[in-house]
């Protein structure tokens, strides 16, 4: 009672001190109770970590034996990038090509002479046509920049359009067409054909080139007398046997431009021994007959007449001759000599810059020096390939073209520069042209492989490490974890043994390990059971020593010779394969393996209703229930605190009536001394 007073005898009661000071006590079994929830949300939550942590483990496994594992990965490796990159899918087989890009497609692109920044485009509907199709630009009159905007609107990406200043004054307008290849070729027509020879983009062609037809034509002599029984022509094909020659004259002459080419089909037919003519002894001169005498009907004839002949020796065979210089061009009195042609090549079609080489063409001229091949030759042009309906552009930048490849000998034409119809799973993306061939290899992706398996162990590693923290109450466990950050170590410490004894988690620890260290079948037999025979293995040390001894070996952790992983993975990749995941019944699913194991001992503790889930649905409980009590409790201590203030209330009332009484007595006091 030491706090009570009463006015003018004692002081004052601190009812607030005091309701606070029983209320504190009142409050220890809430904070009890709030300490539970929290602590029920920790251990929610390692459980929870350790569920993230089997979860990995088997996500890890799983992608080592299901259907996308890396084992069947493949990579595309191309010697020079710079000229041919390529893709390679799951479905590529392991091959190794040789590929020349000869020439990467391209699509038209041409441009403008330069004009002035006040150049205006006329209004009208300008068309073109890009390859197949048809493209028409109805456009209400405007500056080069906005017929630009126009065709890249309007066009449906069939053309594309670009105006650039090529000086401060002029501009140039570019038109380009949107797809590669020759079948895409873009034309101007009516409006459009105007504009471009407005602005200088096209120019009218005068002489478009021919076709050369063979059977209209009469061979003539060249350098050696005309052998009739040593070429033919038939059905517009020349052909030359061993030794033949001749030229072709082409009238009237044709005028080459810079641009023109000479195009025709070449077919080689090499010829065998026996298809030359054979040479036989000579029969010696013809002599006649001796005659006969007849007497009395008897006839005697006489011996008949011989030549002494010389002994007769066999010419040596002719000495082979290899000259693939078939193809000439007179211009005049002068002749041009063409490129050999490829002799490895059956069947080719040969194309020659004639616009570099001459500006006329007066004959064509043909010759076989090979004593073991006939050449044949056919479809003869001289064209302009930039040629559009008669015009040409004046200043291409590209023209369209297919792209050209070499692959083992064998000549590849496609329109596009992404070829992924040529080698079965993978997809060629050519970059530039160079006659050096590239070497493309395709192969197991092992890096893939690599860092798989690099993954899988370390959540293995991690996963051990969460079950050694929560269940050893040893600092020596956290400080020898390499791979912890210092705040992941200090998070480790706090959970120290908070699992300690725990039968489940020892129990799931003790069965990963057996997996790890167990044999399995695989396509190696005896060469391949056990993962320690491809680099992941758990040891104590090479020297055998206490002291060479690394306790987190002890403690079941993998480590990687990655080196040895890896000369392994690129001799047997398929045993490897077979390691983690197998088929040994043969019926395509796969029922052995260090992975599929993995994956059936983790699933009863990560599936949908699973070990776990029933651990979180506990902790749940126990949260929920906790709570209630909590705000039970926090109800009773509301009750409990207004009955306190109700009856400190009381008892301050009833003082200040006592000091109400003791003031009325000391006051009458006062009046009697009066």
């Amino acid at each position: 009672m030491s706090d009570i007073s009463i006015p003018g005898v004692t002081g004052k009661v601190d009812t607030e001190k005091i309701i606070n000071a029983l209320m504190d006590v009142k409050r220890v079994p809430l904070e009890k109770m709030k300490e539970d929830v929290e602590e029920y949300k920790e251990q929610k939550s390692v459980w929870q970590d350790i569920n993230r942590r089997l979860s990995s483990l088997d996500e890890s496994a799983k992608k080592l034996f299901s259907f996308e594992n890396p084992f069947n990965e493949k990579i595309a490796e191309s010697s020079n990038e710079n000229v041919l990159t390529a893709l390679a899918t799951r479905e590529a087989d392991e091959i190794e090509r040789k590929i020349i890009v000869k020439q990467v497609a391209s699509a038209d692109r041409f441009m403008s002479k330069s004009l002035d920044k006040k150049f205006e485009v006329d209004a009208g509907i300008y068309e073109f046509r890009v390859g197949e199709k048809e493209v028409s630009i109805k456009f209400a009159g405007g500056n080069l920049k906005e017929f630009a905007d126009a065709i890249n609107k309007k066009s449906g990406g069939l053309l594309k359009a670009e105006v650039i200043n090529d000086t401060k004054n002029t501009q140039v307008i570019i038109i380009e067409g949107g797809k590669t290849g020759s079948k895409n070729r873009v034309e101007f027509k009516g409006k459009s054909l105007e504009f471009g020879i407005k602005t200088g983009m096209l120019e009218v062609i005068k002489d478009p080139g021919t076709e050369i037809s063979l059977a209209s034509l009469t061979p003539e002599t060249w350098e050696t007398p005309l052998e009739e029984d040593l070429f033919s022509i038939k059905d517009n094909v020349l052909s030359l046997l061993p030794q033949a020659e001749l030229k072709i004259p082409v009238k009237p002459a044709l005028s080459i431009n810079e641009n023109m080419v000479l195009e025709l089909d070449i077919s080689i037919k090499e010829l065998s021994d026996a298809d030359l003519i054979t040479i036989t002894p000579p029969s010696g001169p013809d002599i006649p007959g001796s005659g006969d005498v007849t007497f009395e009907g008897i006839t005697v004839k006489n011996e008949k007449s011989k030549a002494l002949l010389p002994e007769w020796k066999p010419p040596s065979a002719p000495e082979r001759i290899d000259d693939m210089n078939i193809l000439f061009a007179g211009s005049g009195d002068k002749i041009i000599q063409f490129p050999a042609v490829d002799r490895g090549k059956a069947n080719q079609t040969v194309t020659i810059p004639l616009g570099k080489l001459t500006d006329t063409v007066t004959s064509l001229l043909f010759r076989n020096k090979n004593t073991h091949r006939e050449i044949s030759i056919s479809n003869i042009r001289i064209y302009d390939p930039t040629a559009r309906g008669g015009y040409r552009p004046v200043n291409p930048i590209t023209e369209s073209n297919d792209a050209v490849i070499i692959m083992d000998g064998i000549k590849v034409v496609r329109d596009t520069n992404e070829i992924d119809d040529l080698i079965p799973g993978v997809t060629l993306n050519l970059i530039s042209a160079d006659e050096r061939p590239v070497d493309l290899k395709v192969k197991r992706d092992i890096d893939s492989v690599m860092d798989s398996l690099i993954t899988f162990v370390g959540n293995y590693n991690r996963l051990l490490t969460t079950v050694d923290i929560l269940t050893r109450n040893d600092e020596e466990v956290v400080e020898s974890i390499a791979f912890y950050t210092d705040e992941e170590k200090a998070k480790a410490k706090e959970q120290l043994g908070m699992l300690q004894g725990d039968v489940m988690l020892m129990q799931m620890k003790r069965k990963l390990q057996n997996i790890m260290m167990n044999p399995y079948k695989t396509g190696g037999d005896s060469d391949l059971r056990l993962l320690a025979q491809i680099g992941i293995s758990s040891h104590a040390g090479k020297s055998g020593t206490v002291a060479a001894i690394d306790k987190t070996k002890l403690r079941g952790y993998l480590d990687i010779d990655e080196a040895k992983l890896g000369d392994f993975l690129s001799k047997h990749t398929d045993w490897v394969k077979d390691l983690f995941g197998m088929d040994t019944d043969g019926d395509f699913i796969v029922d052995s393996g260090v992975a599929y194991i993995i994956d059936q001992s983790v699933k009863p503790y990560t599936q949908t209703g699973g070990l776990l889930k029933v651990k979180f649905d506990t902790f749940d409980n126990k949260i929920a229930a906790k709570g209630k009590d909590i705000e039970e409790y926090n109800e009773y201590l509301e009750k409990y605190e207004a009955s306190l203030r109700k009856k400190y209330i009381t008892m301050e009332g009833l003082l200040e009536q006592l000091e109400k009484s003791s003031q009325t007595l000391e006051n009458l006091n006062m009046r009697k001394d009066k």
